[in-house]
C-alpha cells in the first residue's frame, strides 16, 4: 500500500559548475486486479531546483527493473498502446503512461509489484528508486465498484434475451482467500437476492426465482445464464446477488457472514415499436381578448416511452384566424415547428391579434418513425368585459335631502389590463342631481364611490322615488343600459313576523304600523295612501262611533292609534299551513317628500284549541242575554246582542227583556272574531245594513227561538233531579254577590224595540257557556257581542281573552267543587245538552 508523499534530495551539476538539486514525491499507487491504471504526477513527480527555468527543463525518466506482474505502456494519439521503458514526466502528468497487470495465474487475492527507475535532468541527475503497486480485489475505482474478478453486466435490446457468461460474471478470484491446498474443494455459488424488476433470469431450463434463487459459477462458466427482457417501456433493470465460496461437501445455503453481495446492472437498448399517444384530453386553451399565453403540458402532452420529448416534433398544418404561435425568445415571430420538449420547457406562446372570435390550428405530431398524429387545438377567446358586482337601490331616508353614494351600492370589476372604470350618466336624474365636493356631476369613477365623494341631493320633494341611467367605460370595454334605482324610505316602524288567524278580525295597532316620529318631526298627522290592497282579504276602517264598516284606501296614524283599521283574512289555506301576504301604501307627511312603504303578514289557520266546546262537570253560568244561532239552521244565522242581561242563578228563572238591537255592518258575510283574536264560538256576520236607518229594528230568526225555551227548561230539569248542585250553586252565589257582576252590560247602543216571539225550533243549539270563577276581579265579556260595538265600548272595558282555556274551568274555589256533582244526570224525552 502507499503511503502519504516524501521526497529525497540529491545532489548534481549544471554545465556551469553550480550545484544543483532533485526532489521526488510519492512514487507508489493502488490498482485493482487485472485491470488497468494509468499513472499520475500525484503518483510520480520530479522537479528541479531552477523554478524559473521548469518550463524549459525536461525530466526524464528511465525504467532499469520492469514489473513482473505487468507491464508499462504508453497511450499512443490513436488510441494504441506499447510497451514503454522511457518516459518524461510531461507523459506521465498527461495521463498517457498506464500499469496493465496481466499476470492473474501468480497473483493472489492482493499481490504487491513495483519497478525501478532512475531520474535525469541533464546536469542534474537521482540515482535508481522504486515504484511501488499494490494490486488487491479490495481496491475499488472509479467506475469499477465490483470486487469479483468480472462484474460488467450486460446489453440487451427491449424484449429481447442477453446470456451472462464467465466473461460478464466472474466470482473465482474468492477462492484466492483461501489457502492453496483447500481451493479445489470449494466452489463458487450464487444465490439472487433482488429478482429483476423488468424481466427473468433463467439458468438452463428453469427460471430463477425466489424459492429457488441458487446458481453456480460452474453454471455460468459451462451454460451460462440468461436474462429475458418483457418488453416494457424501460431503458435499465438490475438484480442483486450474494455469493460466497461453499465448500463442495456442505449444503448451498447462504451463510450467515463471509459472503459478498453485489449488484448486476443490465442495460436495455429501446426499440421504437410504438407510435406517439396524446396524452391531453381536450386540446383547448383559453386566452384572454387580446393578451399572449404560454402553451404548456397541462394543454398540449404528446408521450413517447420510446423517444425523448425533444424527437417528438410538431407542424403546424393550419394556423389560426386570431393569433398565431410563437417561440418565447422570439414572441414576434409566428413558428411552425417546435417538439415537446419546447412546449415542457413553456417556450411556445400563443398571442391573440385582439379579435374577440374564437379559433382552430390544425398540427401533426411524429417521433419520426410512424405515422403522423392529426389534431386540432380550439383557442378559445374571453371577451373583456366590465361585472356590475354591486347594484343595490339607493335608500333616502324620509325627510332628509342628500344621501352618499359608496361602493356598497355600486361597484364594478373588469378582466381586461386596465382596472381604470368610468362611470358616465346617459339620462340625469329626474329629482334631484349627483354632486362631488358640492359640485354637480355627470361622470365619476370608482375611486369616487370607494371615498364616499359621491352623493345624491334631491330638489323636488314631491317624488318618492328617482333613477339614474348610465354606462361604464374601461379602455378597453363598456358596459351600457343600467339603472340605478333611488327610493325614499320611509321614516316608519313596521312590525315583522305579523301572523294573523284566517277569517278573524285583526285590528291594526301602533305596534304594527307605527309613524310616531315622522309626525313629531312634522307636526302633522302623517297619511297612509294605500296603493295596493291585500290579495287574500280586506283592509277596512270604521266609521264614526257606530258598526258602519267601509274599505279603507286612506287612513292616518291617528285611525291607527284609536284601533279603527283591521284586517280581515279570507284566504283558502286547503292543503297548506300559511300564507304570505301584504298591503302597499304611501306615506305622506307635511314638508317631506312622500315615501312607498308595505306591510306583510302571514294567514295561518285559527287556532283549533279556541273552537272546542268544553262539558266540565262543574257548575256554569248560564247568560241569556246573547241570542246564538244555531249551527244547524238552514238560513245563513244572525247574533244579536241586547245592552243589558239580567243573570241569576242555578235554581232561579232567567229573565231576560228583549230589546231592540242596532244592525251590524255588512262584512261580506265572513265570519270574525273580537279585535282580530280567536274566541270560543264563531261570529256570523249579518249582511250589510250600514245604509239603513240605525232604528230599523232586527227580527230574531227563526232558528233562535228554541233557545229561549231549552235552556230555562234545561235549568228546571236540572234542579229538580240534584239537590247537591242546588247547595253548590247557593254557596257560590252567595260569593258572586260580593264581587262585581260577572258580564258587563252594553254600552253606547241604543235599547231596540222588543219583537214577537221567537217560534219553537226543532233545530238542537249550540251553545258556550262561561265557568264561575274563584275571583270576579276580572269581569267576562260576553262571547256573542258584536267585535265593532266592542271596540266602540267605554275605554275602560278590558280586552277580550282569545280563548277560555281548560284551566279556568277547574279555577273554582276548592270548597264549592266538593258540593258540585261529578256526573251527568240521564236526560228524559226531548230533553238536551247545552
Amino acid at each position: 500500500m502507499c503511503f502519504p508523499e516524501f521526497s529525497g534530495v540529491y545532489k548534481g551539476h549544471f554545465v556551469n559548475w553550480q550545484p544543483s538539486y532533485a526532489s521526488y514525491f510519492r512514487a507508489c499507487f493502488n490498482l485493482h486486479l487485472g485491470s488497468m491504471k494509468p499513472l499520475s504526477s500525484g503518483d510520480l513527480r520530479a522537479v528541479t531546483s531552477d523554478a524559473d527555468s521548469i518550463g524549459n527543463r525536461t525530466v526524464t525518466f528511465t525504467v532499469i527493473s520492469s514489473p513482473r506482474l505487468g507491464r508499462l505502456v504508453r497511450v499512443n494519439s490513436d488510441n494504441s498502446t506499447e510497451d514503454v521503458s522511457v518516459f518524461t514526466q510531461n507523459l506521465v502528468s498527461e495521463r498517457l503512461i498506464l500499469y496493465q497487470h496481466v499476470d492473474h495465474e501468480n497473483t493472489g487475492w492482493t499481490a504487491e509489484d513495483s519497478f525501478t527507475f532512475t531520474t535525469s535532468s541533464p546536469p542534474a541527475a537521482l540515482g535508481p528508486e522504486e515504484f511501488r503497486i499494490t494490486i488487491s480485489y479490495e481496491i475499488t475505482e472509479p467506475g469499477r465498484q465490483s470486487h469479483l474478478l468480472a462484474n460488467t453486466g450486460a446489453a440487451v435490446k427491449e424484449g429481447d434475451k442477453v446470456l451472462i457468461d464467465q466473461s460478464n460474471l466472474d466470482a473465482s478470484n474468492l477462492l484466492l482467500k483461501l489457502p492453496k491446498s483447500q481451493r479445489s474443494s470449494y466452489e463458487i455459488w450464487f444465490q439472487v437476492t433482488s429478482l429483476p424488476h423488468h424481466g427473468t433470469i433463467m439458468a438452463g431450463e428453469r427460471n430463477i426465482t425466489k424459492e429457488k434463487p441458487n446458481f453456480s459459477q460452474y453454471i455460468v462458466n459451462k451454460f451460462g445464464i440468461i436474462y429475458l427482457h418483457d418488453d416494457s417501456e424501460s431503458l435499465a433493470d438490475n438484480f442483486t446477488f450474494a455469493v460466497w465460496p461453499k465448500q463442495k461437501s456442505k449444503s448451498t445455503t447462504k451463510p450467515e457472514a463471509d459472503f459478498l453481495e453485489e449488484m448486476f446492472n443490465i442495460t436495455i437498448s429501446p426499440v421504437n415499436d410504438q407510435a406517439p399517444e396524446l396524452k391531453t384530453k381536450g386540446l383547448r386553451l383559453k386566452v384572454l381578448q387580446g393578451n399572449r399565453l404560454v402553451v404548456g403540458p397541462e394543454n398540449l402532452r404528446v408521450e413517447d416511452l420510446d423517444s425523448p420529448p425533444e424527437e417528438i416534433r410538431y407542424m403546424i398544418i393550419r394556423n389560426p384566424n386570431n393569433g398565431f404561435l410563437a417561440m418565447a425568445h422570439h414572441p414576434d415571430v409566428p413558428v411552425h415547428h417546435f417538439t415537446q420538449a419546447d412546449i415542457d420547457n413553456s417556450q411556445v406562446w400563443f398571442v391573440q391579434d385582439g379579435s374577440p372570435s374564437s379559433s382552430v390550428f390544425y398540427f401533426s405530431v411524429t417521433d419520426g418513425q410512424h405515422r403522423p398524429l392529426y389534431k386540432l387545438f380550439h383557442l378559445d377567446v374571453i371577451p373583456i368585459s366590465i361585472t356590475l358586482v354591486n347594484l343595490t337601490d339607493l335608500l333616502l331616508p324620509q325627510g332628509q335631502t342628500t344621501v352618499p353614494i359608496t361602493n356598497t351600492h355600486l361597484s364594478a370589476t373588469t378582466n381586461g389590463r386596465s382596472p381604470q372604470i368610468t362611470y358616465k350618466m346617459t339620462w340625469p336624474p329626474q329629482h334631484g342631481h349627483l354632486l362631488i365636493e358640492n359640485q354637480v356631476v355627470v361622470s365619476f369613477g370608482q375611486e369616487d364611490l370607494h371615498s364616499g365623494r359621491l352623493s345624491y341631493h334631491m330638489t323636488h320633494l314631491m317624488a318618492s322615488e328617482d333613477q339614474l341611467y348610465f354606462s361604464l367605460f374601461t379602455p378597453e370595454s363598456n358596459l351600457t343600459g343600467q339603472t340605478l334605482n333611488i327610493r325614499v324610505q320611509p321614516l316608519l316602524q313596521v312590525t315583522s313576523n305579523l301572523t294573523i288567524a284566517n277569517r278573524e278580525v285583526y285590528q291594526l295597532r301602533r305596534k304594527d304600523l307605527d309613524a310616531t316620529e315622522l309626525a313629531n318631526r312634522t307636526n302633522s298627522d302623517p297619511k297612509f295612501e294605500v296603493t295596493e290592497l291585500p290579495v287574500h282579504g280586506r283592509l277596512v276602517r270604521r266609521v264614526g262611533r257606530g258598526t258602519a264598516m267601509e274599505n279603507a284606501t286612506l287612513f292616518t296614524q291617528r285611525d291607527i292609534d284609536q284601533g279603527l283599521l283591521m284586517l280581515h283574512p279570507h284566504a283558502n289555506l286547503t292543503g297548506i299551513d300559511m300564507l304570505n301576504d301584504s298591503f302597499t301604501f304611501l306615506l305622506r307627511a307635511d314638508h317631506v317628500q312622500p315615501a312607498i312603504g308595505h306591510l306583510p303578514f302571514t294567514i295561518v289557520p285559527p287556532d283549533p284549541l279556541c273552537l272546542q266546546n268544553f262539558t266540565p262537570d262543574v257548575s256554569l253560568l248560564v247568560t241569556t242575554d246573547n241570542l246564538v244561532t244555531s249551527d244547524l239552521s238552514q238560513e245563513k244565522p244572525v247574533v244579536s246582542s241586547g245592552p243589558t242581561a239580567k243573570t241569576e242563578t242555578l235554581g232561579k228563572l232567567t229573565q231576560t227583556r228583549q230589546q231592540e238591537a242596532r244592525p251590524w255592518g255588512q262584512h261580506r258575510g265572513e265570519e270574525s272574531t273580537l279585535d282580530g283574536k280567536a274566541s270560543p264560538t264563531r261570529v256570523i256576520w249579518p249582511p250589510d245594513t250600514t245604509n239603513a236607518s240605525p232604528e230599523a229594528p232586527t227580527q230574531p230568526r227563526e232558528s233562535s227561538y228554541p233557545l229561549m225555551v231549552i235552556v230555562p227548561l234545561a235549568v228546571v230539569v236540572f234542579l229538580l233531579m240534584i239537590t247537591a248542585v242546588a247547595l253548590c250553586v247557593w254557596l257560590l252565589g252567595q260569593k258572586v254577590e260580593k264581587t262585581k257582576p260577572l258580564i258587563k252590560s252594553q254600552t253606547n247602543l241604543e235599547p231596540t224595540t222588543p219583537g214577537p216571539r221567537p217560534e219553537r225550533s226543532i233545530t238542537v243549539p249550540t251553545v258556550t257557556v262561561t265557568p264561575l270563577l274563584k275571583s270576579s276581579r276580572n269581569p267576562p265579556v260576553s262571547l256573542f257581542r258584536d267585535p265593532q260595538s266592542e271596540q266602540m265600548a267605554s275605554p275602560a272595558t278590558e280586552p277580550v281573552e282569545k280563548c277560555a282555556p281548560w284551566e279556568t274551568w277547574m279555577s273554582l274555589d276548592p270548597d264549592m267543587v266538593q258540593f258540585c256533582r261529578q256526573t251527568n244526570p240521564t236526560l228524559k224525552h226531548n230533553q238536551y245538552w247545552v
